[in-house]
Order: structure tokens, then sequence, then C-alpha cells
């Protein structure tokens, strides 16, 4: 997948040459353009036509509303707009909610606890629409029964405060409902809430916590929705939200001044290796590479530093698992998320104890996890980051033949070495030719905006006796300069599999085509949901040529 050449050497220069571009033609509105005169503008860095002067000022001309999306919260009252503040040269994230008058917040207050003493339901196991339903019906008696005059508008007004305390997740709600927000962190009082855009990367709110009080009792909330206890004794608390959002939160006072807390936002429909290759996370080729390694035994780990996609690319390559494989995934907060029917999902659980020698029978570590998978017999074992002793049991599980997957943070082969081989892991390198294969990611920068790419994939061929040293070698490179990935002949892992197939090259290349021939027909057909893709894949498992046959006739 290449990249379109970049006309202009200087970014700098373009940018400040934008209003030059633009002198042929008329902007009727934020995205119209009418031609003046010529559909070509010689502008001293070479002629560019009008496809190209729109996607120059799109990406270069911040505007005062950047975006807005309505439609969040009760009856859709909420809103939010990003905006670039030119005082500030940053962007901002404006949440818009209704505002309510004095007289309007007492009247919130007073439904509020009227409500607390007539509840007498638990809608723990309430599905959130019937819980929306149960709370605006209980609203609605109150104020009928309590003989409450209220208009309309007031009404929607004040349940929408409500309704966002009571069933969401109050003054952040906003940010838990829009897809395009990955990560949320509070570092304290006073301080505005930065969100991670997948598009603009972090970017201040104007949402604060203004009392320290209100700030501890909503880092206290957000612990009971991971139905974990916070306090002095323990103030430090990971967890899972009810939507599978990863959360960390601190008490305030103990370790730090003020309560802080940040969630990474957790995707309800997974990433398929269909939007890798949409995303040019990877490419084409890579994706058939890894088709095949995955279906014929190889285990991988996948490295990079933090949010740079190490879970999200494990979790949308493991669609490659053949779906008879029974899968057994270990992680301390609930990630991976598969369609096999095969599979049994781990996760840790902590007690009090905050030190090896003091663990008790409550706590369940991954090292547990790791040994009590062994015991049940899976065909893989699927690891959510290795960080201390069950990786030397998971590496042993590699060399008798149980195919793994995990991740680690690394950046390059010789910093993964160095943690594997390093406390608390301290595996001896003579495990990691166990190994077939290590992928590296990054999130990078690619024409001024953040995107993620494997920058490299190593396969590990054997241990060198006389050195010590680990021969590898690296079937594909990402060339940061041209946004492209090479592949180089010579793979281990196509050789191995075409030895155990008794395929000869010619074989070997033909079936190699077929799955990006595959994998490009759902590309092209838009079919990315992970329902779908497992579908394909697993067809493709059980009759190859029925599959192939009907993407020919585009009837698949």
């Amino acid at each position: 997948m290449e990249k379109k050449e970049n006309k202009f050497e200087d970014r700098e220069k373009l940018t400040s040459k934008i209003d030059t571009l633009l002198e042929g033609f008329e902007i009727k509105d934020e995205k119209g353009y009418e031609e003046k005169s010529s559909s070509n503008v010689e502008t001293g860095f070479g002629e560019i036509d009008l496809e190209e002067i729109k996607e120059i000022h799109k990406n270069n001309v911040p505007s005062d509303s950047q975006s807005e999306q309505k439609g969040f919260g009760y009856k859709g009252l909420g809103s939010r707009r990003i905006y670039y503040n030119k005082d500030i040269d940053e962007y901002i994230y404006e949440v818009i909610e209704p505002d309510l008058s004095d007289s309007e917040k007492e009247l919130l207050e007073k439904l509020v606890y009227l409500f607390g003493v007539s509840a007498d339901i638990d809608v723990s196991g309430f599905k959130e629409v019937e819980k929306n339903q149960y709370l605006e019906n209980a609203l609605e008696k109150i104020i009928i029964d309590n003989h409450i005059e209220i208009s309309n508008d007031t009404k929607d007004r004040i349940f929408y405060h409500i309704f966002q305390d009571f069933i969401g997740y109050g003054k952040i709600d906003i940010f838990m409902h829009d897809i395009g927000i990955e990560d949320i962190s509070c570092d304290g009082t006073n301080s505005p809430v930065f969100i991670y855009h997948k598009d603009l990367e972090s970017i201040r709110t104007n949402v604060v916590f203004n009392d320290s009080d209100e700030l501890d009792n909503f880092v206290v909330k957000l612990a009971q929705i991971c139905n974990k206890q916070i306090s002095v004794y323990n103030p430090i608390v990971d967890g899972k939200l009810e939507d599978g959002s990863r959360l960390s939160v601190t008490l305030s006072k103990t370790v730090t001044r003020d309560s802080n807390f940040t969630i990474r936002r957790f995707r309800e429909e997974p990433l398929t290796p269909i939007d890798l290759i949409d995303s040019n996370t990877l490419s084409l080729d890579m994706a058939a590479y890894f088709w095949l390694a995955i279906q014929y035994n190889s285990s991988i780990l996948f490295c990079g530093g933090t949010a740079s996609g190490k879970t999200t690319s494990l979790n949308a390559l493991a669609l490659f698992i053949p779906y008879s494989h029974k899968i057994v995934s270990i992680e301390d907060t609930r990630e991976v998320n598969l369609p096999h029917e095969n599979w049994i999902a781990g996760t840790t659980r902590t007690g009090f104890s905050q030190a090896e020698e003091s663990k008790s029978g409550k706590d369940i570590d991954m090292f547990d996890l790791t040994r009590a998978a062994l015991r049940q017999r899976p065909k893989v074992i699927i690891v959510g980051e290795v960080r201390g002793r069950e990786a030397y049991t998971l590496f042993q599980a590699m060399t008798t033949g149980h195919l793994s997957y995990s991740t680690v943070h690394a950046g390059d082969i010789r910093t993964l070495i160095q943690r594997l081989e390093s406390p608390p892991i301290s595996l001896p390198r003579s495990l990691l030719t166990a190994l077939d294969a290590v992928v590296f990611m990054n999130s990078v920068s690619v024409d001024q905006k953040p995107v993620r790419r494997f920058t490299s994939v190593t396969e590990i061929i054997k241990l060198d006796s006389g050195s010590n040293r680990l021969i590898t070698f690296t079937p594909f490179s990402w060339f940061s300069e041209s946004d492209v990935f090479n592949m180089e002949d010579g793979s281990r892992i196509f050789q191995r599999i075409k030895s155990e197939n008794s395929w000869s090259d010619k074989e070997f290349e033909k079936e190699f085509e077929n799955r990006k021939k595959v994998l490009s027909w759902m590309l092209n057909n838009n079919r990315r949901s992970y329902k779908d893709v497992a579908k394909i894949i697993s067809q493709y498992y059980k009759n190859p040529s029925s599959v192939l046959e009907k993407i020919e006739e585009d009837g698949l």
C-alpha cells in the first residue's frame, strides 16, 4: 500500500502558502468549493489540482469549529464540540450540557432525595435500557405523587443530569460515549480533564473537578462500578468498567495529593485484520503472512510502547487462530475479545496482600493462572502482558507445543532481550528460541497525524552457541520516509510451512496469493466486522476452494 508522493518538500512553506493556493477558488462553505478559473494553480512548488487544494485546506488550516456532535445523554440533550483555540494554539474538547437555574438545581436535589427514599429495587442486573426505563418511571411517579409542577423542558433538563449521575458516568459521561476517544485522564482538582483523541492525540477539555470531595466521591464510584473497594489502606485500584474499559484510580492524601483516574476505552466491536490493513497499520502481505504463521503453529510476541496498539493487534490477529483450537487467555484486566467458542477467559484476582511473601489464597496472579491453564490442555495460551515469573511457565509451554501469544513493553529486539533476561522475568536466553516471531509496534506521526504501525517483524532463528547471540531474520520492515512496508524473501516460518505441507515454491506462492485475495476481497467489500471476518476465515479453513469460488462470483 504505497503512499501518494508528497509534491511539497517543505510543509512550513506549504502552510504559509495556503491563501495563495486558494486564490483561484471561492470557498462557499466549510466543505464546498467553487472554481473561479483554472482547475490547476501554479504555486512555485509545481502545479496542484483542486482535490489537493481541498485536502491541504482541510488538514492545515485550523477552524474555529472543527467538529460538533450532538445526541448524548437523556433525549440527546448533550453535545460536544472540538475547536481550535488560536490564543493558546491548541484544540479544545468542549462538553455542552443543559444549564440549570438555582431553582432547578433545588428541584433536582429534591427529586434525588425522594428517589433515594422510595427506591427499593436492586437494578444491578438490569440492562441499560431497563435501568433507563425504571428510573424514568420512578421519577415521573415521584413528580405526580408529590404534586410537583414542572414544565416539560425543565423536566428534561433535570432528568438529563439525574440520568447522567445515576446511570452514566457523571461529568465524563459524554467522553465515555464518544467513539473518537481512546483515553480519559484526570490529574486532580482544578485541572482540566484530558482526553486522547484518535485523530488529535492529547487535548484538554472544559470539564474540571473543582472540589476535592467531589473528585474523591467520583473515584470511589468508579472503583465500585468495577466491584472494587478503594480506601486509605488500599488507595490504588485497577479494574474493568461495565463496558470493558480499563480503569486505574488513586485516592487522595495517600500516594498523591489529589485523587486521580485514567480510563482506557474499550471497543465494543474489536478491530480485525481488515481494519489494520485499511489503516495501513500493516500491509496486505503482512496480514497474509500472519494468517499462515498463526494457522501453522507459530508463537508470536507483540512488543511496543504504551498505547502502541499491542493488545489491539494481538486481538485482531487472533481471529486467524483455527476455530477448533482450545484457547485460554490470561489477563489482569479483561481486554481480549474473541468469537471462538472453545475459549476460557481468565483474569487475576487481588486480595489484600501487597507482597509475594504475604500472598494468601485469595490472591490469584498471572503465574497461578498460567499454571492452571497448562492443566486444561489448551492448544493456544494468550497472556495479556508478560511482566513477571509467569513468563518462565509461558515459554516452557511453548517448548512443549503450546502456541502462545502475548505482549511486552519493548521497542526493539535488544531491549526485549534485556527485559526478558532481567528481574523480575529472568528468562534464560536459550528459552527465547521457543518464540517464532516478534512484532514491534509504534505510535508514529505520518503527515502530522498520529498513527500506529508495525515497524518490523523479526523471526527468531537460533541461539549461536559460540557467541550466545540470538540469530534473527527480519521479513518485514517499515520505512518512515515513505510510509511503506518492505518484504524480504527468506522467511524461516515460510520455509517450515512449506516443508510441513510438502509444498513446492509454486504451490506455496499460490496459497499465499489466495490468502491475500480473500483479505483484499473483504477489504474492498467492507466486510470488516469481527463476526464477518471470523466467519469467512472459518469457512476458508473448512473449504478454501469454495470460498475462492464464491469470491470470484462476488457472492460470499
